[in-house]
């Protein structure tokens, strides 16, 4: 495993000289760098902490790592559109029961009408699996696809409709994933409590293994956290897959992100 960080500023003239002594270009202005977490990495991070850079921090595995997990999150690297009617996130109207939900940390929708997408998918190539912006723990799955591989598993899907028109689009269907019966063994993990809702959202997890869940998920091939995850007003359940799932995307190349799961 190792850990990137991605280190952001408004550099001035000083600071793009001092990184460029230590091999690293930056543009005078708002400008950013990946850095593995090694020597060169604590040697600057005094010069990180008094010029009060921006980082975020992500975590990347070895295949060895990845082929060694029983349970791994799973991430779609392609992220088609967005979910319509996109302005004043109208589609959270459309699409959910806002009922429970919190404007202020973004828990508690529950989706009640299939998703609308503005234009038909680009299905081409290895490309059967995509998610959208704004909608991180959904799944929308070629439905050639689906039929093949999720149904046999006993996986439900739903349509999907083209915006304003409101017709199924033929192709492509929502993955229905279940949630996990356990919880997640979170304890110790940052987490904050709405001040207006009152419920517990934790930080996203970019570093490190994924924590384990108490109970061992026998029955299920890809579900999602009971626990919520997120920053600022948005929040999001994690997607789970077993490794079994992911050896046979691998061998169909069908590309996707990894973080294995510790286990128990």
């Amino acid at each position: 495993m190792t850990n990137l960080h991605k280190i952001f500023s408004d550099w001035n003239e000083t600071q793009v000289m001092i990184l460029e002594n230590h091999g690293i270009k930056v543009e005078i202005g708002y400008d950013s760098f990946w850095l593995d977490e090694g020597e060169l990495y604590w040697k600057l991070k005094p010069y990180f902490d008094k010029w009060k850079v921006k980082e975020t921090v992500v975590s990347k595995f070895s295949a060895i790592e990845e082929d060694s997990a029983s349970l791994l999150v799973f991430s779609s690297p392609w992220a088609n559109g967005y979910p319509m009617p996109d302005i004043d996130n109208g589609f959270m109207k459309t699409t959910y029961d806002d009922t429970a939900y919190c404007n202020v940390c973004g828990m508690g929708l529950v989706q009640k009408e299939p998703f609308r997408l503005k234009t038909l998918p680009k299905w081409s190539g290895h490309k059967k699996i995509f998610s959208l912006n704004w909608v991180y723990d959904e799944l929308f799955i070629h439905k050639e696809f689906y039929e093949s591989y999720f149904k046999p598993m006993g996986i439900e899907c739903m349509d999907v409709l083209l915006y304003r028109k409101d017709i199924i689009i033929e192709d492509t269907v929502q993955l229905i994933i279940p949630e996990s019966g356990s919880s997640l063994m979170i304890e110790g993990y940052s987490f904050e409590v709405c001040k207006s809702c009152g419920r517990k959202r934790y930080d996203l997890i970019n570093r490190g293994f994924f924590p384990p869940f108490k109970e061992r998920q026998s029955v299920l091939n890809i579900f999602k956290s009971k626990e919520w995850f997120g920053t600022g007003a948005n929040a999001r359940k994690y997607i789970f897959i077993n490794q079994s799932i992911r050896t046979e995307l691998i061998d169909l190349k069908l590309k996707a992100g990894y973080i294995p799961c510790k286990e128990l």
